[in-house]
Parts: structure tokens; sequence; C-alpha cells
């Protein structure tokens, strides 16, 4: 068994729990190597591929950063929460004792989570959790057709649209009045944002529906975004986005028999009410 750890570096500075972790895998007899988040591509996917397992230390940020390279390289994450909310972790810092003992042992299942897929100027991006296209400083209106399957659903007149997996739904999502879908569902989440209009709502999508976006905007301020990061191409007026299931899946181990539901009441309800106290 290897593990091979990375840690987000701003919280993380001397990297003294990346090492307290490859203290307690020593003990368990595993061994560990060291994911540097500022190391050339080609490099760390050579050392992700000597791995069996990804354990990621930080928040959901931290998670998304690494999630669609070790979705390429088919390898399981295990997250740490490092963070504040920590939706996409599985666990906390202080359980990684016990979880790298139960992985010794081999006590874990793996889940695996859809991704979505953008096709924009001849390139793909994969996300794990949302296809953000927006307006950019929102400094206007971004007008965008949308068809599914070739059909016409609407015109959308607004900041933008999210097109969000069921993993995504609890995030930027949810926070734009767009429902909670359950990770057991394969699916695909249409969310208008600030849209100037009365009637328009989101919209759940079967998985094996291709989604269209056509920009009908006047300039080329609307951008587009991969679950948080920005894919640095003005998005031109006329042009054509393809947005569907993408093929890879993101495999995450499970140490603890927590429902999704427990979950989000844990992290959505007591989290909120703790930010009052």
């Amino acid at each position: 068994m290897r593990l091979g750890i990375y840690t987000n570096r701003l919280k993380d500075e001397t990297l003294e729990i990346a090492k307290n972790i490859g203290k307690y895998a020593e003990e368990e007899g595993i061994d560990c190597v060291l994911l540097e988040e500022h190391t050339e591509v080609e490099k760390n996917e050579e050392l992700i591929k000597s791995v069996d397992i990804v354990l990621i230390v930080g928040g959901d940020g931290t998670v998304l950063n690494l999630c669609d390279q070790v979705a390429r390289l088919d390898k399981p994450i295990l997250s740490v929460n490092n963070g504040r909310m920590g939706f996409l972790t599985e666990i906390e810092l202080f359980e990684v004792p016990e979880a790298l003992h139960k992985i010794k042992q081999g006590n874990f299942r793996i889940e695996e989570r859809m991704m979505v897929e953008m096709e924009a100027y001849g390139k793909k991006y994969s996300a794990l959790n949302e296809i953000l296209v927006v307006r950019d400083k929102r400094n206007g209106i971004s007008t965008i057709d949308i068809k599914c399957d070739g059909v016409y659903i609407d015109t959308y007149e607004g900041d933008g649209i999210i097109l969000s997996t069921p993993t995504g739904s609890t995030g930027y999502s949810l926070s734009s009045g767009g429902p909670i879908l359950s990770p057991n569902i394969n699916a695909l989440l249409l969310t208008p944002l600030c849209v100037h209009s009365l009637h328009n709502r989101p919209i759940v999508l079967n998985e094996n529906e291709v989604v269209e976006l056509e920009i009908d905007s006047r300039d080329d301020k609307n951008v587009a975004y991969v679950d948080g990061k920005e894919i640095g191409v003005k998005i031109k007026p006329g042009s054509k986005i393809i947005i569907k299931k993408s093929d890879l899946t993101v495999k995450f181990v499970r140490i603890t028999s927590q429902s999704f539901y427990k979950r989000m009441y844990n992290k959505l309800v007591q989290w909120n009410n703790l930010t009052k106290e």
C-alpha cells in the first residue's frame, strides 16, 4: 500500500501536517510520497500513478484543485478536512490515524461521483462540481440560449448559468436557489443566475442529455469557470458551448458509514448555526 499526500500549502506551510500523517502511515506500515501542489504536471502525474490512494488535506477547494488529474489517472481520494465547510471531505484531521488503520485492514469502500464535461473552442474541460458561464465582473447582462439534445429550452438574460453535478448541487447552485440532488443519482442541474425574469427556474436533466449554450450577448465579456477556475478564454458572441456528462468519475474512499443526508445536516445546518453563535 502506498499513499500520496497532497496538502494545502497555504494552511500547511511547513508541511507539519503532511509529515505527521506520514508518521501515522509509517506506524501502519504504509509507504508515503508527498505530492507537491506546484510541481510540474508530468512529474506529479508520475507520482500519482505510483500510489494506491491520494490523501488530500484541505477544504473543498483543495479537493477540486486535484480531482480532475486524479480522476484521469483513476486513483481514489481520501479527503481530510482542514478548511471551513469541507462538504467534499470524508474525515477530520484528528480522525486520520484511525482512518489509516482501517485502510491498512481493508476496511473501507469506494464511492464514485460523476463529473461534467464542457467543450469550448476545441478543448474539453471536466469538473466535479460545476461549469459556470457568467458575465465577467457582472458589468452587464449575459444572454444565453439553451438547447437540450437540440431542442430549444429558453433564453436566460442575467448574470449567467450554472451546470452542476449532484455533487455540485450543494455548492454555488444551492446558494443560487437550486435544489439539492442526492449523489446516488446521475443528473445534470441547470441553474440560472440572477435571471431578469419571473418564470425561469432550475431544471434537472437526464445524465445522458447534451446541453448546448449559445452566447447571444453583444460583446465578448462572458467567461467560463470549471470548478471555480477560469479557463482564460473570453467567450465571443455566437459561440457555442457543449456541456454533458463526463466519461470520468471521481472515486472517494469512504471510511465512515455516515449517510449523505446526515453529512448534509452536519455541514449545512449545524455549521450555519455555529457561525451565528
